[in-house]
């Protein structure tokens, strides 16, 4: 009987090689999902003329990461180019702030580059850092929910202000791939721009996901003394 059930459990769990492997293959269609979504990136937003293709380029990469994050299966480049066609002239209405004041402080940045005002150039490149990932949490919000522009702008910089440690995150993976793409520029062409875009959307949707949560434990909260 004992050697019926060490022969049922030893077919129910799969050997450690076969686990092993899973892994490896999980980690290498990952890789494979982000270069193609670099390549789609940098294809779209030159077939845009860059200035209006960045934006819905970036809007279809959020909604096929998320769609990933989220365990969902797609065709992704069919869903990107939808994404990016549907999407074109909402993706760049909804970026025109962040992208506004952005060129507006690399162009501040750049004019104080020989000056000498160190403290100054410091100031415009956090302004910088935190217009940029407004934007993050702005295109990604608009993939995760049904929001008009206004709703989403509003609300980016409401998220941004309420929980500091969401923008930190974002800074942090924002320059660990500039870093990593500065000491090997091969990679922006290959990977840079689809594994910034992919682990941005996985942080925003886990801080989505949190703030759900106490949303709807502070409405139960709320709720139990009338059930009383």
């Amino acid at each position: 009987m004992a050697t019926v059930e060490t022969a049922r459990a030893e077919h129910a769990a799969p050997p450690a090689d076969g686990r092993r492997v899973e892994r490896w293959y999980s980690v290498v269609d990952t890789i494979a999902h982000v270069g193609l979504l670099n390549l789609l990136v940098l294809a779209f937003t030159l077939a845009g003329g860059i200035v209006l293709g960045w934006a819905p380029a970036l809007s279809a990469a959020v909604t096929v990461s998320r769609t990933r994050v989220r365990g969902g299966t797609e065709p992704v480049v069919r869903t990107f180019a939808r994404r990016w066609v549907g999407g074109f002239g909402h993706a760049n209405l909804l970026a025109a702030p962040s992208a506004v004041t952005l060129a507006l402080l690399g162009t501040s940045f750049l004019t104080l580059r020989d000056s000498g005002h160190g403290a100054l150039q410091v100031g415009i490149a956090v302004a910088a850092g935190l217009c940029l990932v407004h934007l993050v949490l702005v295109l990604t919000m608009d993939a995760h929910y049904d929001l008009r522009r206004r709703d989403c702008l509003r609300l980016a910089w409401a998220f941004l202000v309420r929980f500091p440690g969401a923008p930190l995150l974002l800074a942090a993976t924002t320059a660990l791939v500039v870093v990593a793409s500065a000491f090997v520029p091969g990679l922006i062409p290959v990977i840079s721009v689809g594994a910034w875009v992919y682990l941005c959307t996985a942080l925003c949707l886990s801080f989505y996901a949190a703030n759900d949560r106490n949303l709807h434990d502070a409405a139960l909260a709320a709720r139990a003394p009338l059930d009383e």
